[in-house]
């Protein structure tokens, strides 16, 4: 609510007013706010009315005159603009911490990218119309995600989690030479075993991951890491940057992918 309103409904709830006295009182309300105090007088030229009738209306109000009203609301008018700035630094500083926080550990991932791993990404994505999906946990998001994305682009892909059995994964792998994981820790031993599964099947294996020392890192082809701040604390669940960085680096690498031409925006 704007803070003339505010403080209009503060003193006009159930006073009764008529809309002359709603008038005066607005009035009185926007010139404070715009931290001009007008005299009794001059406020009765500017508004069009007797200074009997600002005085009537302020009794209305629950004061004794014109003066007791004018201290009192310099007194709301204060408060209120107080309480704003305050809302306003609650709500608007911790955004900007966190979106700097956020760029911070982007910039991070960014630079911590190794660019023969991203030309061999954009080979194999070049070489293999067929891409083998397999995410852990929330990661499934970002394997359903980057899966959607290639299936626009005319890929045939496959899907699947932690959640199918084996025997799925097995049947389904055998005609795939690409395989894209996604694994936060990178030490789910069911993702761990699919990367070795496929690595023994002659598949190249690309790992999306927050971790790059896990056991799932050293088993993969090639590794794309982003910055996750929970990797010492192991508290996955923490709302961090790490799932928006990871979708944006998705985004960048499908973007390089375009550019080179080697997939097509339809």
């Amino acid at each position: 609510m704007k803070s003339i309103d505010h403080l209009f409904f503060d003193y006009a709830s159930e006073r009764h007013l008529t809309n002359t006295e709603k008038e005066i009182l607005l009035f009185l309300i926007r010139k404070k706010l715009e931290n001009q105090t007008l005299s009794i007088r001059l406020a009765a030229n500017e508004l069009f009315v007797s200074t009997t009738t600002i005085i009537r209306l302020c009794k209305k109000l629950g004061f004794s005159g014109y003066s007791e009203f004018i201290y009192h609301l310099n007194l709301k008018a204060s408060k209120l603009v107080e309480d704003d700035a305050e809302y306003i630094e609650d709500i608007h500083q911790p955004l900007i911490e966190a979106v700097e926080t956020f760029k911070q550990h982007f910039e991070q991932t960014f630079d911590s990218l190794n660019e023969q791993s991203i030309e061999r990404f954009i080979q194999e994505i070049k070489e293999n119309n067929m891409i083998y999906f397999y995410g852990a946990g929330f990661s499934t998001l970002f394997a359903n995600y980057l899966s959607k994305k290639f299936e626009l682009f005319g890929y045939y892909v496959s899907n699947s989690s932690t959640s199918d059995s084996r025997a799925i994964f097995l049947n389904n792998i055998e005609k795939y030479r690409l395989l894209i994981v996604f694994s936060r820790s990178g030490n789910t031993q069911k993702v761990l075993e699919k990367v070795q599964l496929a690595n023994d099947r002659g598949l190249t294996t690309i790992l999306f991951t927050g971790n790059s020392k896990s056991a799932t890192a050293e088993a993969a082809d090639i590794v794309f890491t982003v910055l996750d701040p929970t990797i010492e604390s192991q508290h996955e669940f923490e709302v961090t940057s790490y799932e928006s960085n990871m979708f944006m680096l998705i985004d960048l690498l499908l973007a390089l992918a375009v550019k080179k031409g080697i997939i097509t925006e339809y």
